[in-house]
């Protein structure tokens, strides 16, 4: 096979492969921003499935007829980054989890608040997207219905806690629907959605469960995500190691960071003491705004790294009607295909609902630190990156998106806000070695999870224990950690690459931090180590 029918074989595949995709996923397609999707649901029943994973079979078995060497380096990392998503969906349908995780109400909220998004710039077009959702979900709930033998317990969990939410969303469904010109048939068809809503929620308690830990991926599968979704060479004994010494490593530095507020104090004790002197004026969206500003400004004149053309960022305030569905702030990055590359930083400020100024300084109090929270969301972390990603030349690159990357990269942004001292905040450096506790014990209790070496009990203690979480915190964590394997380590595992390609380029070889952070931006959200492979000479 000549160089040049190969590579040409490999576009094909890629093309069609997605193409196929968008068309019989539209929630995906929708997310992506492309219309064609906006206001389907798709399918949700066996059959769905199993045609699914014969598209990834077939995808799979030509991708095995293409030879390597016939390809450019950037198909190289296309080759990877499919071939990885294929194993993992193919991974997941082999042992059931479309039969044991009740998600199907997450996913009819979620494009929703995606939609209420939207109206706050375009509401006439968020309307006629939420009409026809509304108008689909009692059908689209019946068949997801059908795909659940056993659910998983602790995703069933999940589905009640969905269900409890699903009131506050359909309220703020509902307040857009009456600004948007409301309709006779607004209101049945939201009442059809809540009871198709209550039908799911009663079908699924009835079932039988399956068994605790369900869950587990197992050894050989998250040694394969540990290989293929996160790019590295690490045995599952090796990440265990690796996770211990950094635990103990970072612990080191935290207890010596806080020494400097005096003997024996702990870092929760001194992130709650700035916190309670930490009280800004004026408006909060204003606050916000500033240091979000003030920090992308500082990166600039640091010359740390480029800023793509034509991106944008908007700080808002959480509308009114969606208050109750939101932490303190939240990112909205615009969709892979977007025409317009801008982000939301939304901003909930719960203080205006106050009426004495104690209660309205104790909601802002939960603002505190948001300078590393506008470095992760904003610049030049989450947004920046995937403003650059979805810039990608080659357009289903786009569509790649692997946790060791782009969560690796905010935590090394806010790194960076230490080394460049962007922050120079006495307690900066106490609450960025705190959070970097937390990842790292991430890694161990999501491979404890994945292997079935701790049950969900033994995992939540583990956060209260030696991160002083409380039970609800900790269970919170505890309960994303089950659905994604792979995902919680890949936080800090992906810190730590970027960590080592910085030693060996700019270190080793005298880049500026401009060049290597803009070498690692311009591949997309790929695994570094697969950078490292295709994109160095």
């Amino acid at each position: 096979m000549n160089k040049g029918k190969g590579s040409s074989q490999f576009e094909g595949l890629l093309e069609r492969y997605f193409e196929q995709s968008l068309a019989d996923q539209p929630l995906e397609a929708t997310y992506a921003g492309l219309r064609d999707g906006e206001g389907k649901l798709g399918r949700a029943n066996p059959a769905f499935e199993a045609k699914q994973q014969k598209q990834r079979q077939r995808t799979l078995a030509e991708l095995e007829t293409l030879s390597p060497r016939d390809l450019s380096n950037e198909q190289q990392l296309d080759r990877l980054g499919l071939r990885s998503r294929l194993l993992r969906e193919s991974e997941d349908f082999e042992r059931g989890r479309h039969t044991m995780d009740p998600n199907a109400l997450d996913q009819v909220l979620n494009i929703i608040l995606h939609e209420l998004f939207r109206g706050e710039d375009e509401s006439k077009r968020a309307a006629a997207n939420i009409r026809s959702l509304l108008k689909q979900t009692p059908r689209y709930l019946e068949e997801a219905i059908t795909l659940i033998d056993r659910p998983e317990p602790v995703w069933r969990k999940i589905m009640e806690q969905t269900a409890q939410g699903a009131p506050a969303l359909f309220e703020a469904v509902a307040s857009l629907l009456q600004k948007a010109n409301p309709v006779p048939s607004d209101a049945r068809n939201l009442a059809a959605a809540k009871s198709s809503f209550a039908a799911y929620e009663r079908a699924l308690k009835a079932r039988p469960l399956a068994k605790d830990g369900a869950f587990a991926l197992g050894q050989r599968g998250l040694a394969r995500r540990v290989r293929d979704d996160l790019g590295l060479d690490y045995s599952l004994g090796e990440v265990e190691a690796l996770a211990k010494g950094e635990c103990q490593r970072i612990g080191t530095l935290l207890q010596t960071a806080c020494r400097k507020f005096g003997k024996k104090r702990q870092a929760d004790e001194i992130i709650a003491e700035a916190r309670s002197q930490w009280n800004p004026s004026g408006d909060l969206v204003n606050v916000y705004r500033a240091e979000t500003d003030r920090i992308a400004g500082a990166f600039r004149a640091a010359n740390a790294v480029s800023f793509p053309a034509g991106e944008r960022l908007d700080v808002r305030l959480v509308p009114e009607f969606m208050r109750h569905l939101f932490p303190t702030a939240a990112y909205k990055s615009p969709g892979a295909f977007e025409k317009e590359q801008r982000g939301i930083f939304w901003v909930n400020d719960l203080s205006l609902k106050k009426s004495t100024e104690a209660e309205k300084r104790a909601e802002r109090a939960q603002h505190f630190g948001l300078s590393l929270t506008c470095a992760h969301e904003a610049y030049p972390g989450h947004h920046l990156q995937f403003a650059t990603a979805n810039r990608h030349p080659r357009r289903w690159r786009r569509l790649f998106a692997h946790a060791v990357f782009y969560e690796g990269w905010t935590l090394w942004c806010e790194q960076m806000m230490v080394d460049l001292q962007v922050d120079r905040s006495p307690w900066l450096v106490v609450q960025q070695l705190h959070d970097a506790l937390w990842r790292a014990h991430r890694i161990l209790v999501d491979l404890y999870l994945q292997t079935g070496r701790y049950s969900y009990e033994q995992a939540v203690r583990h956060m209260q224990k030696h991160l002083g979480f409380t039970q609800g915190r900790a269970e919170a964590d505890v309960n994303w950690y089950t659905a994604y394997p792979g995902v919680p380590m890949s936080y800090w595992l992906g810190r730590l690459e970027n960590e080592r390609l910085h030693r060996r380029l700019v270190q080793g070889r005298g880049w500026k931090l401009r060049r290597f952070n803009d070498w690692l931006l311009s591949f997309g959200t790929l695994p570094q180590a697969w950078l490292e492979k295709y994109g160095l000479d």
